[in-house]
């Protein structure tokens, strides 16, 4: 499949009506988390001016916009623009943006994108995006990158390998980056803060419960998120394709 097609294909997935942004509630409430976390880290006070890029239906640009005065969630499906603007949220706006084609109305103190790389088609569309946001950061603003990568999928395999369960294999609309890569073209333009995995989480619900409950691999979520809140004891082991970078604008 060459690379028009297959955006052609994403995004008829996601103007698809009734389609879930993210199935996995309890993956999305670990991330929005350690998002916070990571803008209270590394910002002396609230942003002035945050934006989300792949906002989706917005429920994660309504949880996070508590670090920012004002926020823009931006998102190129009619579908999902259309859940985002349903929410009623103060300082929080949602507008139509294709980064492929457009460029990104004025400038940022703040930034958060998750998994909105991976449905770009390849790396030449996925760095040149990243530039585009990169050049719309002001100066030390704080960038949190959520992505999957297929470094982490393979080692998620591997457990799942030796457990005798059956690979995982990429979404068909989606696009995995190579870790190593991302990071060598982040460094052009962003110090690299920290990177956060969700290891103890993936080793958890994708390995161990779904060992345990075969027909219903969600059964245990709930329960698996509670202990890698309290205990994250596999955390950098890079178990699972999702990784949070921190980033500051150089």
């Amino acid at each position: 499949m060459d690379t028009e097609e297959k955006l052609q294909q994403t995004k008829d997935h996601w103007e698809s009506v009734g389609i879930e942004s993210l199935r996995d509630q309890n993956l999305r409430e670990l991330e929005i988390a350690r998002i916070k976390q990571a803008f209270e880290k590394y910002m002396p006070r609230m942003a002035q001016r945050l934006a989300d890029f792949g906002c989706g239906d917005g429920y994660d640009t309504v949880e996070i916009s508590t670090v920012a005065h004002e926020t823009v969630g931006f998102d190129y499906s009619e579908e999902m623009l259309s859940r985002a603007t349903s929410r009623e949220a103060p300082r929080v706006s949602f507008r139509p943006l294709d980064l492929i084609s457009g460029s990104i109305p004025g400038s940022f103190s703040a930034a958060v994108s998750k998994r909105f790389l991976i449905n770009l088609g390849d790396w030449e569309i996925q760095s040149q995006s990243l530039l585009k946001i990169a050049d719309s950061l002001e100066d030390d603003s704080v960038f949190c990158l959520l992505e999957c990568f297929v470094d982490g999928l393979d080692q998620l395999n591997i457990y799942r390998e030796r457990l005798q369960l059956s690979k995982l294999t990429q979404p068909f609309h989606n696009t995995y980056l190579d870790f190593k890569t991302t990071i060598k073209y982040l460094e052009k333009s962003f110090e690299v803060l920290e990177v956060n995995d969700f290891s103890t989480y993936y080793f958890l619900t994708r390995c161990v419960s779904e060992k345990l409950t075969n027909d219903d691999p969600f059964q245990h979520d709930r329960a698996m998120r509670e202990v890698a809140e309290l205990d994250d004891v596999l955390a950098g082991e890079g178990i699972g394709p999702q990784k949070l970078i921190c980033l500051k604008r150089r």
